[in-house]
Formats: C-alpha cells, sequence, structure tokens
C-alpha cells in the first residue's frame, strides 16, 4: 500500500505516468498446456490455474524491465469463507509475495509454489496503517506493487437480461500505480466454468512496457 496525496471530492488518485491497458482470453487447451510446462513431470506439485499464470506474467514482466525487476509482488483473492449471505463486507485477503532469488533466473514451477505457500493476510496490518490518519489520509493498493487479482470465482456471466446473457465481460480498474496491475477472469460462459477451464486476462501496465510484454508471452508461452 501506497500514501498518495489527498485526492478529495475526485475518489480516484493522479498518476502522471501513461498506463495502459489490454486483455486476452485463454483457451482451456492453452491453459492445459501451460499448467504442463510448468509442473513438468512432477507428481507431488499442486498449482491452481491462477498461481500458474500469475508465474509466467511475473517472470515475463521481470525479463522485460532488464535489471529492475519486481521481487515484492501483492496478490488479491477472495476470501469466501468470510462472507455472509446478504451481507457487504470487505472479503479480500491481501498478501505480500517476496522473492529471495532472481525472478528471471527462477523455475516458473518455484514462483507458483512461493505464491501458493504465502498465504499471510495483510489485511489487518491495512486497516491499521488507515486508522492511524484517522480515515483522513489516501492510499493506493493496487498497483502500489505488482499486483494479481484472482477473480476466477466471480460470477460475471450470471447476469441475464430479457433471456439473454453476455457473450463476454471484462473489468478494468482505474487509479492503477505504477508498479502495475493483472486481473484474472473467468472466460465466457461457453469455455466452461472449471477451475482449470478459460481464463480471460486483464493487465494495466505502463504505456511502454504493454507491446513487450505481449511479445513475451506470445514467445515464451504462446499467449496474448
Amino acid at each position: 500500500m501506497k500514501r498518495v496525496d489527498h485526492v478529495g471530492d475526485h475518489w480516484i488518485a493522479t498518476n502522471n505516468s501513461k498506463m495502459e491497458a489490454f486483455s486476452f482470453k485463454i483457451t482451456v487447451t492453452q491453459l492445459e498446456q501451460l499448467q504442463s510446462k510448468i509442473l513438468g513431470q512432477s507428481q507431488t506439485i499442486q498449482i491452481p490455474c491462477f498461481e500458474s499464470l500469475l508465474a509466467v506474467i511475473w517472470q515475463c514482466l521481470a525479463k522485460i524491465k532488464h535489471g529492475s525487476e519486481p521481487r515484492i509482488i501483492t496478490v488479491c483473492r477472495n476470501d469466501s469463507h468470510s462472507r455472509r449471505n446478504g451481507k457487504l463486507s470487505n472479503n479480500q485477503i491481501i498478501s505480500v509475495v517476496k522473492a529471495d532469488f532472481s525472478v528471471v533466473e527462477s523455475d516458473p514451477t518455484e514462483l507458483a509454489a512461493l505464491v501458493v505457500e504465502q498465504t499471510m493476510d495483510e489485511k489487518i496490518q491495512i486497516e491499521e496503517e488507515v486508522e492511524k490518519g484517522q480515515g483522513l489520509s489516501d492510499f493506493i493498493l493496487y498497483g502500489s506493487n505488482l499486483t494479481f487479482v484472482n477473480l476466477e470465482e466471480a460470477d460475471l456471466y450470471g447476469l441475464e437480461l430479457k433471456g439473454q446473457k453476455p457473450v463476454f465481460v471484462n473489468y478494468m480498474i482505474d487509479g492503477v500505480g505504477n508498479e502495475g496491475v493483472i486481473l484474472v477472469l473467468p472466460g465466457p460462459k461457453d469455455v466452461g466454468e472449471a477451475c482449470c477451464e478459460g481464463r480471460t486476462v486483464t493487465v494495466m501496465l505502463l504505456e511502454n512496457e504493454v507491446l513487450v510484454l505481449r511479445a513475451e508471452l506470445k514467445r515464451e508461452w504462446s499467449i496474448a
């Protein structure tokens, strides 16, 4: 979390850097191939889809940053266990993951396993920091570190209007910090709903990083 200048009634912090967004779909077959490459011959490690995608994108971003690789990332997940039916609450689990080794030179399996094991929820510390300023200070979470948001469980295709359901749904976030944010969402309904099926990935990064990341993802993993 990063403190920013007071935004007043604007709601969104000003970012002097130009950010750009792009989205891409990952099919069931592409996900299966990606996970197969990450897991290799190992039968002992279980890596979910979200962590697999996170590891791939994290490493590709580290490669394009040329010596300034992000070794600290923020991971946001839904805490479905604490949800109470009919009551609004903050159900996010916010974890900080730190790699004490080179992200570029590591094995993606190592990165994914690190994320699986790093489950410490930082939400209480964040709330305490906000309370210190009596709620008058402004902060940004998304993009203060490179941030990954798991929205796989979101029912994005549940809306029905006059008997019709969405063909494609996407999310964007405004006011993202310079380190960027990656959202992992469920793919269209015709792709399937199971954990390891299609996904939509939305990336918001500095303008000069977008095309380079897409090229790296395509070259290394045949996605994007």
